[in-house]
Order: structure tokens, then C-alpha cells, then sequence
């Protein structure tokens, strides 16, 4: 199979300048963004929303589908992306306010150390992002992530990039994520030979594009997370002049304020007097249990099982559908149930709901104290709703342009081996489209025609080389680009520089990988 290729395949479009035009209309659309974010300084809502309106007016789709398009894109993402991102900063608002957060980051370093943890965020985000889609895991770990950097003094970056590693890697090459099983469906590949390998190529990838590209690339980008964020997800834990603990949400300030680059998130925002910078103020004693409380707003820490338990549940209740949908074990009404409570919006829904008693009202917090922590969770989210939401109206704009269509007429009429054209195919797609998954699914329908006759070991490496693609190039026309973006306070050129090379990284040493693969078993 290694040696076997594509052959053009008729199409009943031939070839034509069109084609080659919207070709170059996606580079020339990725320009007009970046130039109007980092050049002009107009709002990324704002150039995105121009760039969408290029592609579909150069493209010659018409005013009335340039606004169509737009609208609908951005619709679609705020309704599967946006409300993820809601429930994700609900439960991480209640875990910092609980003291939940700090249980985690106080165990994991002391199990690391800050040498190792890099190597500790990319396993954790791989074990993760394993029953979730990627959206789902970064809204998870952000909170994580920024207050790992808090209390380690760690640059932002330096955990950031390898919890984004770890989720891309098992994203884009294991099975059960929804790219991955549509292309093991369109070759007649084997799920539990597929999992094999991918486990096999996603270990050098998360290592590449974790540890060793984070110890090369946060020195070199400048990141300062935003106030907002600081405020959402973390808090800060010192000892007063009387010796007391004190513990308080991160606000301005040295804590809020990380210039230079691959910039620190400082642990001890105090002042000289010794008490926490902090808003609000809360003092915190140790417990029976040996967890801490706070009762300065009458509240205990929860216990650090309760608070993994509460972080897994959405974890599991999604792994169970996956493990059903894949084993086909439950049938009927539990079947039903099971599928239900194992989609992303209602897990995470139901893992706020438990959060309200674990992180709330259990720990000795007023219904008034936990509605104040609900409203307080979406106000800094409101930047990056928007942003994302036009991100999706962009990849929106490129599809209805008919951008899908170009692509894969123009790959039937190259003579590559098949796992090389899969790949390539993907890459196309994904640089088009925004989505690993859109890119995934969009690849498959392509290549899946010309696989025909594959042993079982072939057509599991052409499914792991279609999502190595769609992980390539991942740029302003993909949502979580801007999440990542604005949650970890980059410009455009430092996202770049990290968000799309790491990706890039990603999906070429993947195909590194399985094409080695390809030549042990040929």
C-alpha cells in the first residue's frame, strides 16, 4: 500500500480557473485577517467578520450569501462551541472560588516539581482529552493551567502549551473522537487496530509537541493572560503578618500584570503589610479532614476526592458512551440514557449541577454566595464568545464558497501513495476549513472511495494519516485558535507562533510516524 496510488478519478467537473482562484482566495482571505488584527488593530470579531464577506464576495457568491454565511457560521459555532465554553467557566468559577483548583495544583506539584511539569500537564491533558472533544478539555484545563502558573511562578506558556499538546494529540489520532471513527468507517478500518497504532504515533507527538517544543518556544512569545481570566479561575493562597492563612481571586495588581516573555503568573500577589492582594479577602484554616476552609465567607474547603470526582465526571460520563457506542454493550433504554448523558453540553451541564453542591452549598456556601459565583462566571467570557463565534462564520464563508469542492477535485488528479494524498488531503481541508473535525469528515468522503481493497494494518494507518492531517495549520480560520488567543492573553503573531507551528509540528511528525509504520509492516 505504501507504493499504492491515487488515481484521478472522474469527477464529472473538470478543472477550472475558478477553482485555482479559490484556491488562492483562502490564502488571500488569511492575509486580509491577519493584517486587519495585527497591522490595523481592528477588533479579531471585526476581521474576521471582513474576512468572511471577502472570501464570499471575491468567490462570487453574492451579498445576500455573504451575509448568510457569516450568520449562519457563527450561530452553529456559539451553539456547539460557545455554550461548552459557558458551562466550562461555570465549573472552573466554582472550583476557584471553592479552593478546588488550588487542591489540584498543591498536588501536582508536589508529586512533579516544576522541572517536570510540562511532561505532568501534556499526560494529564492527553488522559483528559481522551472521551471529549477538544473544546470540551481546554474549557476544563484552562483553570488548571493558569493556576499551575500562579503557584508555581511558571511562565503561562510553559503549562499552557503542553496542556494544548496533549489534548491535540489524542484529538486528532484516538479513537473515540468523532474525525477519528468517521475515517475508520470510510476506509473499513479497524477500531481496535486503529486505537493500537494511534496510542503508538500519539506517544513521540505529545512528547514533540509537549515538553520539547514548550522548553523551545515560551522564551520566545510574550504572553500576559488577562485580568479577566485571572479573576475567573484563579486564586491566590499566602500567610499574613499574624501568621494566618489567607486565600483571595486574583485581580490586579502583580498578579495581574505578566510582561515579557513566555510572562510568569506571580504566586504571592501580597503586599508588604503580608496580607494577599486579593478581592475578595478570605482567610482560610486547616480542617479534620486536611483540607482547608474559609471561613471568612462561612466556607470549607472541599475535600481534594470530592473535587477530582466532580473534575472527572463529565470525563466518564462521556468515556461511557464512548466505550458503548464503540462496544455496543447497553441496548434500549439505557442506551438512550447513556447516549444522552454522554453528550458534551449534558455532561458538562450535569458536572456544574453536582459542582453547585460539591463547590457549594455543601462547603458551607449561601445560595446568595453561589449566585454571586455563577454571575461572576460570565462576565469575562464575553471576548471570547464573540471572537469565537466569528471564527466560525469565517470557516462558514470558506465552505459555502465551495472551497471543499476545489480541493478535492484537484486531488484526484495527483499520483501520490494513498497514505500521503490522505494526508495532504486533510491538510487542505483543515487549512480551509477551521475544524479537525469538518477537515476530517470533508477528507474522508474523498479518500474513502479509493481504499477499497486494503488489508486491516493499511487502512488503519490511512485513517490515522487522514486526522494526522486535519491537525495541520491550525490559523484564524479555527475557533479554538482564538480561544487560546484570549485566554492566555497572545496577539495574533505570539498564537501563531505557538497554536500553529505546534499544530503543524504536530501533524507532520504524526505522518513522520506513520509512514515509518507503513514501512515496518509493508
Amino acid at each position: 500500500m505504501a507504493s499504492q496510488s491515487a488515481k484521478a478519478a472522474s469527477t464529472g467537473v473538470p478543472w477550472s480557473g475558478h477553482d485555482t482562484w479559490l484556491l488562492a482566495l483562502v490564502g488571500l482571505s488569511i492575509v486580509v485577517v491577519v493584517l486587519l488584527v495585527s497591522w490595523a488593530r481592528v477588533h479579531a470579531f471585526l476581521a474576521l467578520m471582513l474576512g468572511a464577506f471577502t472570501v464570499s464576495l471575491l468567490s462570487g457568491a453574492g451579498l445576500d450569501k455573504a451575509a448568510d454565511s457569516f450568520t449562519t457560521g457563527l450561530g452553529n459555532t456559539t451553539g456547539k462551541v460557545g455554550i461548552l465554553i459557558v458551562l466550562g467557566a461555570v465549573l472552573g468559577r466554582l472550583m476557584a472560588d471553592s479552593g478546588g483548583i488550588d487542591q489540584i495544583v498543591t498536588t501536582l506539584t508536589r508529586l512533579t516539581g516544576p522541572k517536570h511539569l510540562p511532561w505532568a500537564v501534556t499526560a494529564v491533558a492527553c488522559v483528559v482529552g481522551l472521551p471529549m472533544f477538544f473544546e470540551v478539555g481546554f474549557v476544563m484545563l484552562v483553570p488548571l493551567v493558569l493556576q499551575l502558573a500562579r503557584r508555581t511562578e511558571q511562565p503561562v506558556l510553559r503549562v499552557g502549551i503542553p496542556a494544548m499538546a496533549g489534548l491535540a494529540t489524542v484529538h486528532a489520532l484516538i479513537p473515540p473522537h468523532p474525525g477519528v471513527l468517521v475515517a475508520v468507517t470510510a476506509v473499513h478500518a479497524d477500531i481496535g487496530l486503529t486505537l493500537a497504532y494511534g496510542l503508538l504515533v500519539a506517544v513521540p507527538c505529545a512528547v514533540v509537541v509537549g515538553p520539547l517544543f514548550t522548553a523551545y518556544v515560551w522564551p520566545r512569545v510574550t504572553a500576559s493572560p488577562p485580568e479577566a481570566a485571572l479573576e475567573a479561575f484563579t486564586t491566590t493562597v499566602s500567610r499574613t503578618a499574624g501568621g494566618a492563612l489567607t486565600a483571595g481571586v486574583a485581580g490586579s495588581g502583580p498578579a495581574g500584570a505578566m510582561p515579557g516573555p513566555g510572562a510568569r503568573v506571580p504566586a504571592g500577589a501580597v503586599a508588604a503589610a503580608g496580607t494577599a492582594v486579593a478581592e475578595p479577602p478570605r482567610a482560610v484554616r486547616e480542617t479534620g479532614d486536611g483540607g482547608a476552609g474559609l471561613p471568612g465567607d462561612n466556607r470549607r474547603m472541599p475535600r481534594f476526592s470530592v473535587t477530582l470526582a466532580t473534575i472527572l465526571l463529565p470525563l466518564a460520563l462521556m468515556m461511557l458512551k464512548a466505550s458503548c457506542d464503540t462496544f455496543h454493550w447497553a441496548g434500549g433504554g439505557l442506551l438512550s440514557a447513556i447516549e444522552f448523558l454522554g453528550t458534551p453540553v449534558v455532561a458538562l451541564l450535569v458536572a456544574v449541577l453536582v459542582a453547585l453542591f460539591t463547590f457549594g452549598w455543601s462547603v458551607g456556601a449561601s445560595r446568595r454566595q453561589v449566585h454571586e459565583t455563577l454571575s461572576r462566571s460570565f462576565t469575562p467570557i464575553a471576548g471570547v464568545l464573540v471572537i469565537v463565534g466569528a471564527g466560525g462564520g469565517y470557516s462558514q464563508a470558506l465552505h459555502d464558497s465551495g472551497v471543499n469542492d476545489a480541493i478535492g477535485r484537484a486531488a484526484t488528479h495527483l499520483h501520490i501513495p494513498l497514505i500521503l494524498l490522505a494526508w495532504l488531503v486533510a491538510a487542505l481541508m483543515r487549512t480551509a476549513t477551521g475544524s479537525g473535525t469538518v477537515a476530517t469528515v470533508a477528507a474522508a468522503g474523498i479518500i474513502g472511495p479509493l481504499a477499497h481493497g486494503l488489508d486491516s494494518t493499511h487502512a488503519a494507518l490511512l485513517a490515522l494519516a487522514l486526522g494526522s492531517g486535519a491537525a495541520f495549520l491550525g490559523h484564524v480560520n479555527d475557533a479554538s485558535f482564538w480561544m487560546f488567543k484570549e485566554y492566555f492573553g497572545l496577539t495574533v503573531s505570539g498564537t501563531l507562533r505557538t497554536w500553529t507551528v505546534s499544530h503543524t509540528l504536530l501533524s507532520l511528525t504524526s505522518l513522520g510516524a506513520i509512514l515509518a509504520l507503513t514501512a515496518v509492516v509493508s
